[in-house]
């Protein structure tokens, strides 16, 4: 881990931006077990509980923030009320940044977070979070207007244990989340490039409890993250996914230097690369505490090791727990050309000019549920439409040279932004440069479409803070074939 640069003023300098820092003080020593939660397959909304750890991890772990922080006990948490945003700052490198990297882009694959929840009061609903990873994020900051590389929601956590709650004590979970049909590519070093400055080569994880409040913890319940990454360790063995697993990887997990002191009883966590013990936190609530930069004072090792390996006297270097792994792909592509949302069925079909039509979208259009959605590498003059849906089909239904890939089973239903006559239309053609231009009067911009608060289906229900709704692109392909139509890529948005 980094040590930190400390500044008479209360400031850190980090990748060349002047951070105001607060003192952490909401911490909480871990004083029952960290039980296992089991693996959240985020594709289809399903459990599966008593599992090998690791199983759906891999085979390559990219990034592991999750080295037992000592210096509270046997770990700590830090925690506000619900609903809250940590982010952190770390870094996956390219081939150009060291660490013997094989490849610039990751096929991000499966995470994994720790977390526990309050002593406060017993379980109220199944606890949410979400998870959103950006692409290049400087420590400490704002993450609005930050690229989104990748994000999901895991619905349905466990929560607080009676019994031991009953002992005074937090419940305290590791998660695991399998991205398989819903991967995401995150290029190493931000933008696939070593540029030697961490504001530009970091990559920012960020974690949200009960995002909305829809998980039913609405109030004073306190949840965080566990607090890993602390200098007490030696690092991990490169290629080992989790503790006791050895030769279980693929042998590309990156880390910093070796670690002060060396645990006497083993331990083979590792310290996140290039990741400081310092977070951004938003929507701080908790004892009046504001939104902002928080850490621990600095690290400094002052005091020497202890027999046991931890160390004598000195402050916590940590942040999240927190484990990214990734599969053996080594040229993937950020989906949609980076931006909002998480892609399923990507690359889609190759049309008539030879190449995938591209769905992207961002959020700021300021006109009704705040996403506009863009469409690249179409046919010249082939007219389309985006479609919304409640539910995910990958790789998806064969039609005419496409897939569908929303859901049409299992309860799930899809509609079309074709409603003439006002916002719900979003009939647009493909210029000269692939580009699906407005013809109704619906983009703010001329091109794509400004989806509005309304969803065309069953009801017309709308889109609310914290729900995920999920779109594609249907387009007419003439060249390809007397009345041939595809569709492109799918987007996974969280509102």
């Amino acid at each position: 881990m980094l040590r930190s640069s400390l500044i008479a003023a209360g400031a850190v300098i980090l990748g060349g931006a002047a951070v105001a820092q607060q003192v952490e003080t909401d911490i909480h020593a871990i004083k029952g077990p960290v039980k296992d939660g089991g693996i959240y397959h985020v594709a289809t909304g399903t459990w599966t509980r008593n599992v090998p750890a690791g199983v759906n991890l891999g085979p390559d772990t990219v990034y592991n923030n999750t080295a037992n922080m000592n210096a509270f006990t046997s770990g700590a948490i830090a925690s506000v009320t619900a609903s809250f945003d940590f982010v952190m700052a770390g870094r996956i490198p390219s081939t150009s940044g060291g660490a013997g990297a094989n490849r610039d882009n990751y096929n991000i694959n499966g995470v994994e977070i720790g977390y526990c929840i309050g002593d406060d009061a017993p379980a109220t609903g199944p606890l949410d979070v979400a998870i959103t990873i950006y692409d290049t994020y400087d420590a400490c900051t704002d993450p609005a207007g930050y690229n989104v590389a990748g994000g999901f929601i895991g619905t349905g956590l466990p929560g607080t244990d009676p019994a031991i709650l009953a002992m005074g004590y937090f419940t305290c979970w590791t998660v695991q989340f399998d991205l398989t049909g819903a991967e995401f590519c995150l290029l190493g070093d931000g933008d696939g490039v070593f540029d030697n400055d961490l504001a530009f080569d970091s990559f920012g994880f960020g974690m949200e409890f009960d995002p909305g409040g829809l998980g039913g913890y609405v109030g004073a319940v306190t949840v965080g993250p566990l607090l890993c990454g602390d200098r007490n360790w030696t690092a991990q063995a490169a290629g080992e996914i989790l503790p006791g697993t050895p030769g279980g990887g693929g042998g590309n997990t990156y880390y910093g230097p070796a670690e002060t002191c060396v645990p006497a009883l083993g331990g083979e966590n590792s310290s996140g690369y290039d990741t400081d013990d310092l977070w951004w936190t938003g929507d701080r609530s908790s004892a009046g505490a504001a939104a902002g930069c928080y850490w621990f004072g600095g690290y400094a090792n002052t005091g020497g090791c202890n027999a046991d390996g931890t160390q004598v006297g000195t402050n916590p270097a940590a942040n999240m727990y927190a484990l990214l792994s990734a599969d053996s792909t080594t040229n993937c592509v950020p989906g949609g050309g980076g931006g909002t949302g998480v892609p399923f069925c990507d690359p889609a079909d190759n049309n008539s000019t030879g190449f995938p039509a591209v769905l992207s979208g961002a959020f700021g259009s300021g006109v009704g549920s705040d996403l506009h959605l863009e469409a690249t590498q179409g046919p010249n003059a082939q007219f389309g439409y985006f479609l919304v849906g409640t539910g995910v089909s990958d790789p998806g239904l064969a039609l005419s040279n496409g897939h569908l890939c929303l859901s049409v089973t299992g309860g799930n239903v899809f509609g079309r932004y074709n409603v003439p006559g006002g916002a719900l239309n979003s009939v647009g053609s493909f210029d000269a440069g692939g580009v699906l231009q407005n013809l109704v009067g619906t983009s703010g911009v001329g091109s794509g479409y400004d989806v509005p608060v309304t969803v065309p289906i069953t009801g017309s229900p709308a889109i609310v803070a914290g729900a995920t709704w999920h779109f594609q692109l249907w387009y007419r392909d003439g060249a390809a074939g007397a009345g041939t139509s595809n569709f492109s890529n799918g987007l996974s948005v969280t509102f």
